[in-house]
């Protein structure tokens, strides 16, 4: 078997199944060439099936291209931009993606489904490092579902701008959190499209009872995701800058990357990390070595929690411009 699996790896039969967004090639390269004449605005909306969806841009800034064009952001948006029934096949460490390949071609080649054989022969053929580790990671264009959560981006920015949230915090809140299926609860029993905690809708004025959940009416569930950030993520993130004597500016995308942050992880679990990490570091540093810290409770998943956001904007980003004028 093996050798069977050698023969048709180094053979390149696989080399069929690649898609066009697959290691070197440029994600959005084929969806730009056909809309030369697409540009976004910040603050925009465009029509698509007779649907309006908005937009906000974050290129405004001056660390956000630094932001978006890194390695592990690149890599979660191909990620996105794949569907369910493929795989990436990438290094880990690096987060440069080797391979895309079907899941009727693991199968096939890999019937045991053990993927460590497989990973070893790409790390063999790709001269990766013995300390670095191959993982084939499955697509998740399925979850990101633009088409439900884009046309409600406007409600749920008006929602953040009245209690006075920066509204980009709603737009990628909504692009991660649950932009597919708002009725679907998570393993710690948060709902709804800003996945809200049961305590947390509760406190904000929020039923939830036996055949009623407020954290799935739309409007509600904004305004207590705006509370949140409001009243609990922005001061939190302030007093961690502080205390790690980091300077601000509330505005700055990396602040807001570190207000989502503990929206997802909380404030003791990102305050751990930070500490972790240099005293007295610029923002935008801070960032980029949380989504390489591994210290308590902050661990992959929270990690890859900026990383995904950034990615999902992209991913939005493109499924706009492929969709305009449809």
């Amino acid at each position: 078997m093996k050798r069977i699996i050698k023969s048709i790896l180094f053979g390149g039969i696989f080399s069929g199944l690649m898609l066009s967004f697959t290691s070197g090639n440029n994600p959005s390269r084929v969806i730009t060439e056909r809309n030369t004449n697409f540009t976004f605005k910040n603050d925009s909306h465009y029509i698509i099936n007779a649907d309006t969806f908005h937009f906000l841009s974050i290129e405004d800034d001056s660390n956000a291209v630094d932001f978006l064009s890194s390695p592990n952001v690149v890599f979660w948006m191909r990620d996105i931009l794949l569907s369910a029934d493929s795989f990436l096949v990438v290094n880990q460490t690096t987060r440069q993606v080797i391979d895309v390949v079907h899941k009727d071609a693991i199968q096939k080649i890999d019937r045991s489904q053990n993927l460590t054989t497989l990973g070893s022969l790409y790390a063999m053929k790709h001269s990766v490092p013995s300390n670095h580790k191959i993982k084939f990671v499955r697509g998740r264009k399925e979850f990101f579902n633009y088409s439900v959560v884009g046309p409600k981006l406007k409600i749920a920015n008006s929602v953040f701008e009245s209690v006075g949230v920066n509204p980009m915090v709603s737009q990628l809140l909504l692009l991660i959190e649950s932009p597919s299926n708002h009725k679907g609860v998570s393993q710690s029993g948060a709902a709804g499209h800003f996945q809200i905690m049961p305590s947390v809708a509760r406190k904000y004025g929020l039923r939830i009872s036996k055949g009623v959940d407020d954290r799935l009416i739309f409007s509600k569930s904004a305004y207590a995701a705006a509370r949140l950030v409001k009243e609990y993520c922005v001061p939190q993130a302030k007093r961690i800058c502080i205390k790690n004597n980091i300077e601000f500016n509330t505005d700055a995308l990396w602040f807001n990357l570190l207000v989502l942050h503990i929206y997802n992880a909380g404030a003791g679990t990102v305050a751990t990390a930070v500490k972790h990490n240099e005293n007295g570091i610029d923002g935008n540093d801070l960032i980029k070595r949380l989504w390489h810290t591994n210290v308590g409770a902050f661990q992959n998943s929270s990690q890859n929690y900026s990383q995904v956001c950034l990615a999902s904007y992209l991913g939005y980003k493109e499924f706009l411009k492929s969709n305009i004028g449809k």
